[in-house]
């Protein structure tokens, strides 16, 4: 519609300039034609960048409430993480214990062993914000450092808790994993070790518990994520006000 308002005037000022009026009077309409389109044209841009704008607001808001809502799922599978880890911690501090001399107490070490051979994984909800990124539309974030924030949660704090998980992950398969199927003995129902003490006083097996410690770096970097995490969350809650 403006388009076409637009066409009605330049024409309507082409026919001025070439009709016989005096000049004067074909400048004043001529120059009267050019205001209506300047101004037609301004108001036409105004609007559709308005209607842009408007447009990105909702995304915007779209986006970050679904992304509290993802990290809000993120956040309780890493306090869950950070437990196992301190469970894990405790249960070396344990069999270091033992392996240096300390008295063996049948349940305790009952409790830690399944922290010894556990799986660690955490799979951030990141689809969304990948989506986001993948489409050039992360710039719909007006608050450029809570996107900074965002954005180095998924490429920086996540990664690094894979990259730590999966160091943990493969000392605990390739190496505890193989040194107590060599050298546990089993009691008649294969449901209990027999020879904690010895085992666990084997050199070999005191330096691949010593090395679970690197649980430490596992735990902190949960952590660092959930401070990221609370920071975004902060952030998110003062721009959706």
């Amino acid at each position: 519609m403006a388009e076409q308002e637009v066409i009605k005037h330049v024409k309507h000022a082409v026919d001025v300039a070439r009709s016989k009026r005096p000049w004067t009077h074909k400048l004043q309409e001529i120059l009267l034609e050019i205001v209506i389109i300047v101004f037609a044209v301004s108001l036409s841009i105004w609007l559709h960048n308005w209607s842009e704008s408007r447009k990105d607001r909702d995304e915007e808001r779209d986006f970050l409430v679904g992304l509290k809502q993802d990290l809000q799922a993120d956040h309780k599978d890493l306090e869950s993480a950070s437990a196992d880890f301190d469970r894990i911690l405790a249960g070396t501090r344990y069999f270091v214990a033992v392996g240096r001399g300390a008295a063996l107490n049948a349940d305790s070490a009952k409790f830690y062993m399944p922290f010894l051979f556990s799986y660690e994984a955490i799979f951030p909800r990141s689809s969304r914000f990948e989506a986001l990124r993948g489409s050039g539309r992360l710039g719909i974030v007006r608050d450029k450092q809570l996107l900074v924030d965002i954005t180095e949660l998924y490429t920086v704090d996540f990664p690094h808790l894979d990259r730590v998980n999966d160091y943990i992950n493969g000392l605990r398969r390739d190496r505890i994993l193989p040194l107590f199927a060599a050298h546990a003995n089993l009691n008649d129902s294969a449901s209990n070790i027999t020879n904690w003490e010895s085992l666990l006083r084997m050199p070999e097996m005191r330096i691949m518990v010593v090395t679970l410690n690197s649980a430490a770096n596992n735990l902190g970097a949960c952590g660092d994520a959930i401070s990221q995490i609370d920071l975004i969350f902060k952030k998110i809650d003062e721009d959706l006000k």
